[in-house]
């Protein structure tokens, strides 16, 4: 197979770092999903469709729980908010024809960005829409894989329900240590569920996740009027 750039087995060469943490990742999914009730084809059509990493997690557990729509809602624009910065170095001005002006977008997740903007950097429109469809089939691929799993694990067998809380503790602990301001992250993340425990249940992670996002917002430091930013009397 070609490994020349813009060929399928480029595609597939390099993403190898995308797939490592998809198919695994998918796999888990797939169980919890089945794990949770839900029937084996709908993990995989999960991940074709909404395809936004770990909401997907925080969705099929939502939906289990019986939570409403506007609370799905909410929540998984708090989770995915930070896609909005992404549009300011993706590279839009490849999408040319409406399916890649829809598909591009849509099919940005943090592990595509990343790979887009560290070191594979796309020309084409063609480059740039392998890339995001070889690894939205890699996360595809394994929630089909880990639902037909999760089919076949015992009734008895117990930790899918972890996987959630697995996720989103090692998200946290790969955050807050590449972090600078490691003390004001901590402190909202606690005053953030003790908010959290005084609402009802219903709503526990949608108060805390509010919470933790006013706080964030207030913590970040504007520059004083008359002040000059660091590094700019040095021409930096």
């Amino acid at each position: 197979m070609s490994t020349q750039k813009g060929t399928l087995g480029w595609a597939l060469r390099v993403t190898v770092p995308v797939a490592m943490g998809y198919l695994p990742l998918g796999m888990a999914f797939g169980a919890y999903s089945v794990s949770l009730g839900f029937a084996p084809y709908l993990a995989p059509l999960t991940a074709l469709v909404v395809f936004a990493g770990s909401i997907e997690f925080l969705l099929v557990g939502l939906v289990a729980a019986g939570a409403g729509l506007a609370q799905i809602a909410v929540t998984t624009l708090l989770v995915n908010a930070r896609h909005v910065f992404y549009g300011f170095s993706y590279p839009t001005h490849l999408l040319r024809s409406p399916f890649a002006k829809f598909y591009g977008p849509y099919a940005l997740t943090d592990e595509a960005y990343a790979l887009i903007n560290s070191g594979v950097h796309p020309t084409t429109q063609h480059q740039l829409l392998l890339v995001q469809g070889v690894s939205h089939f890699y996360w595809v691929l394994g929630a089909a894989v880990g639902a037909l799993a999760g089919g076949l694990v015992p009734e008895s067998f117990d930790g899918f329900d972890f996987a959630l809380t697995g996720l989103f503790a090692l998200l946290f602990v790969g955050a807050i240590t590449a972090a600078t301001q490691r003390v004001k992250i901590l402190t909202a993340a606690l005053l953030s569920i003790g908010v959290g425990l005084l609402l009802p249940r219903s709503i526990f992670l949608l108060g805390a996740m509010l919470c933790y996002a006013v706080l964030c917002v207030l913590m970040v430091r504007r520059p004083r009027r008359g002040t000059t930013p660091r590094g700019a009397e040095s021409g930096a």
